[in-house]
């Protein structure tokens, strides 16, 4: 996997870019971790390397609900190894603009009609660019936006430097 994220110094930064500590996490969670992510290099399938990291986490954990599970740090970091390798295979994709307006779209007007008649949009355009067979230009995002009460920005691909998330901290930033 040539893009898939190495461990450096017990930090492991996901694809969101928030950095997660590895020493918060008990001594059989980093070991999960790691063969997870020396599984996920090895380019096994998708499916399979999903089924085997929960089944050996379940193991781990034995007693706590599925929704005890899905708050550990140690499953949001094997969720993203398995993830990367999930876009690598073509299983899906990470998520972009279209996306986030997609969703705007959906808590804001009763449909994507209305939006595109509100935003000065060519309906059957909206529909492609939402389903991700073509773009919006620059201007015409923040025109789109606009009209909802946003505007285009950019954002860091990661955290500022020196902020991590521990592991312990069940997904808060610290310093």
């Amino acid at each position: 996997m040539s893009r898939m994220n190495t461990i450096a110094s017990n930090i492991y930064q996901d694809l969101e870019g928030h950095k997660w500590d590895l020493r918060s996490l008990n001594a059989a969670e980093r070991r999960l971790v790691r063969s997870t992510l020396r599984e996920a290099q090895k380019d096994v399938d998708w499916a399979e390397l999903t089924n085997s990291w929960r089944q050996k986490l379940l193991r781990l954990h034995r007693g706590l609900s599925g929704k005890e599970l899905v708050r550990l740090p140690v499953y949001a970091i094997c969720e993203d190894i398995a993830s990367r390798l999930g876009i690598e295979q073509g299983y899906f994709r990470q998520r972009d603009y279209r996306d986030d307006l997609q969703g705007i779209i959906e808590e804001s007007f009763p449909s994507r009609y209305r939006f595109a008649k509100s935003a000065g949009l060519d309906e059957a355009f909206l529909s492609r660019v939402i389903h991700k067979h073509a773009h919006l230009s620059i201007d015409s995002l923040e025109q789109a936006v606009a009209s909802l009460g946003y505007r285009v920005g950019l954002v860091p691909a990661e955290p500022a430097k020196g902020r991590a998330r521990s592991a312990s901290s069940k997904g808060r930033q610290i310093r």
